[in-house]
């Protein structure tokens, strides 16, 4: 139950994030698209206006317009101070500069807003642009920043009364205050309206989704139960058919875990180290008795039988996508650093940060537990043992850090044929259902 709830507080919480973010993340974009279509309306306003006034321009001046490679500088000039004159006002804003190009892109005539308040900052950005050229005849705009406010530049083409384009016009239209304000009120509105929508949603779904997520922990929870179920099971089979007990799996795997933790190592990884120290000799179940069972020393054909059980357990556990990563120790904790080991004769840190842990944590129960065919070992003597096949059968660092904490464990678990379920359980909590917080198995 503990479990479940721990899980079902998790999916609540992340629920509750994701949706908020969600109603967030929409708010912002559609506010973004409004302010983009309200800035974009308002721009081709703008462009409608100064087409309409180009025109009349055109018309009054049809004299001056008619051969585009005779432009008259100063009689445009007179001719649009004239025209601007009787200017209707744009209600969005003013254009701040207005210059007249012909079509090699050589200046004839400029004007600039002298009232403008940011008539410096205008020129500047006027001066360092290069000229903006109608898209084939067509008006061409773009929306830049000058001194951190929106302006429209555009490229409009002149035409005479024929219908020929004579030169060009480019111009910085300034948005009026209370453009910027009315188009940036329209952003904030749709931002809380796509907030208030994603809410009333989130409300009306979020009790069903909350149900079908408490469904989904609790069988999540029963089902990692089962499968660890399924692992301390299927490697206490093994390990009491090999030595009477299964108490050596429990020991080895908390040694195993402990200088997992001591070194470390990501959950992840310690799940794997986990699983494969009470899995590391499921393959020993295909191994016939005469020979997992005999008293004495191995002969060198028995040995050679007896490692097959290594790709047995492989066999086996490779056919189970939860336990497959058990497949590192399983595989490869007979190795040895110097590659004398088997099945692949791996060296240093090609062998799995895994088997070169639970090697050490093996090893060292088997020095220091009693078997049918031997006699349990001191604390001093396994350690010494181990010491001998530093940088030959084992990590010198992990060796290093298992030294650290071998003392400590000998003396809570050593050689002991108790079977340590409340420390496991302890260990199995914290990587297992707590890790099922990244829902990574």
């Amino acid at each position: 139950m503990g479990q479940t709830h721990s899980l079902h507080t998790f999916v609540h919480r992340t629920l509750v994030i994701r949706l908020v973010a969600l109603g967030v993340g929409l708010s912002l974009l559609m506010g973004a698209g409004v302010l983009l279509m309200e800035r974009d309306r308002v721009s081709r306003e703008a462009i409608a206006v100064a087409v309409d006034r180009l025109a009349l321009f055109s018309r009054l001046n049809e004299a001056l317009l008619a051969d585009p490679d005779q432009l008259d500088a100063d009689a445009l000039h007179h001719a649009a101070l004239d025209f601007r004159a009787t200017r209707s006002p744009i209600q969005s804003g003013a254009f701040a500069f207005i210059g007249i190009y012909d079509l090699k892109g050589a200046r004839v005539i400029d004007f600039y807003d002298e009232t403008h308040d940011s008539l410096s900052a205008v020129k500047a950005a006027q001066q360092s642009s290069s000229l903006l050229t109608p898209d084939r005849g067509s008006p061409r705009y773009e929306i830049v920043r000058i001194a951190g406010r929106p302006y429209l530049r555009s490229a409009l083409p002149l035409s005479n009364s024929s219908g020929q384009t004579v030169g060009i016009i480019n111009g910085f239209f300034a948005f009026s205050p209370e453009t910027i304000k009315a188009f940036r009120m329209r952003g904030l509105r749709a931002m809380a309206g796509s907030m208030l929508i994603v809410l009333l949603t989130t409300a009306m779904v979020y009790p069903v989704i909350l149900k079908l997520a408490k469904r989904i922990t609790r069988f999540s929870v029963r089902l990692l139960e089962a499968n660890l179920d399924t692992l301390e099971t299927l490697g206490s089979a093994i390990a009491q058919r090999d030595s009477d007990t299964n108490a050596h799996n429990y020991r080895v795997t908390l040694y195993a875990a402990r200088l997992g933790e001591e070194l470390g190592l990501p959950a992840r990884t310690m799940r794997t180290l986990i699983k494969g120290a009470f899995l590391h000799d499921v393959g020993k179940i295909g191994i016939p008795d005469e020979v997992l069972l005999k008293p004495g020393k191995l002969d060198d054909a028995e040995y050679e039988i007896m490692k097959t059980h290594v790709d047995h357990g492989c066999d086996i556990i490779e056919r189970s996508t939860w336990l497959r990563d058990a497949l590192e120790v399983i595989r490869s904790h007979h190795e040895k650093v110097t590659g004398k080991g088997y099945p692949m004769g791996l060296t240093g840190d090609g062998i799995p940060i895994t088997a070169r842990v639970f090697a050490i944590a093996d090893v060292f129960d088997a020095l220091t537990s009693k078997r049918p065919y031997k006699t349990a070992w001191s604390f001093d003597e396994a350690m010494e043992i181990l010491e001998e096949g530093r940088g030959t059968h084992f990590d010198p660092q992990l060796l290093d850090t298992f030294g650290r904490i071998a003392k400590p464990l000998y003396d809570q678990f050593g050689g002991k044929e108790k079977i340590f379920r409340d420390e496991l359980d302890e260990i199995l909590t914290t990587y297992f259902h707590e890790g099922m917080d990244s829902l990574e198995y």
